[in-house]
């Protein structure tokens, strides 16, 4: 039987009774369709895990009975940041869901020169609180127990004017190099991976990405679309760097 996981940010402690949200009782009690002492998983965002029972209060109505707490042990080593640039429509929630899926530590926004999604003020952070409910989901479909940051959007410009230190590499199908030609990574540091949107980046940003130390690679022979190039990014550095 697969236990439903949800997710839960607050202290954990063995014998505690929490209270589930509106949204998360209707979706226990309506969709899974869940009764009275049905065994859950909770996990709250920063690694810890806790079963869990379910109690029914009412139709609309639920509490949580916390047991055995332990650590999530399935994170990878190789902490990575998607830095993506903007797509439209459901290419930027498949972009996030799959990188969250895939391991990624956190995953920044950015507006490129060739994005078309033209967002400010409280659409821009509205936005971005949707893109958090997908990591969320993300999580609790894959297992994970840490959940993904979507950092506050930016710029191109404006993250490298923010970033120290950083490696990184820029993914550009025009590219010499491919990615098993690049050195290993420092494992204490963020691993930075930029992609652009639809029309990809420009040759400009792509060389504004070199000069501030990103190496520009390809991935293979072939042009691959926005929502694909960030996840098969992560996945072969998993591979190589990661979840060995």
């Amino acid at each position: 039987m697969r236990i439903p996981r949800l997710y839960l940010p607050a202290e954990f402690t063995e014998g505690a009774t929490l209270s589930l949200s509106r949204e998360q009782a209707h979706y226990a009690l309506t969709v899974l369709r869940l009764k009275d002492r049905h065994p859950l998983e909770l996990f709250d965002g920063q690694g810890n895990i806790a079963q869990a029972t379910l109690e029914v209060i009412g139709r609309r109505e639920a509490n949580v009975i916390l047991q055995e707490i332990h650590r999530a042990h399935n994170e990878s080593p190789l902490n990575s940041i998607l830095l993506q640039g903007i797509s439209r429509g459901d290419r930027m929630d498949y972009s996030i869901q799959k990188a969250v899926e895939l391991g990624v530590t956190a995953i920044q926004p950015l507006f490129t020169e060739r994005c078309e999604v033209k967002l400010k003020g409280d659409k821009l952070e509205k936005r971005r609180s949707q893109w958090q409910s997908i990591a969320i989901n993300a999580c609790e479909q894959s297992g994970r127990a840490f959940v993904p940051e979507i950092l506050p959007i930016k710029s191109l410009k404006d993250f490298f004017a923010d970033a120290s230190d950083v490696q990184g590499i820029v993914c550009d199908p025009y590219a010499e190099q491919t990615l098993k030609q690049l050195p290993a990574p420092n494992l204490h540091s963020p691993l930075q991976i930029l992609v652009g949107p639809e029309g990809g980046l420009s040759d400009e940003e792509v060389a504004f990405a070199v000069e501030n130390g990103f190496a520009a690679t390809r991935l293979g022979p072939r042009v691959l679309r926005t929502e694909t190039a960030g996840p098969a990014m992560l996945a072969i550095a998993q591979s190589l760097w990661g979840d060995i």
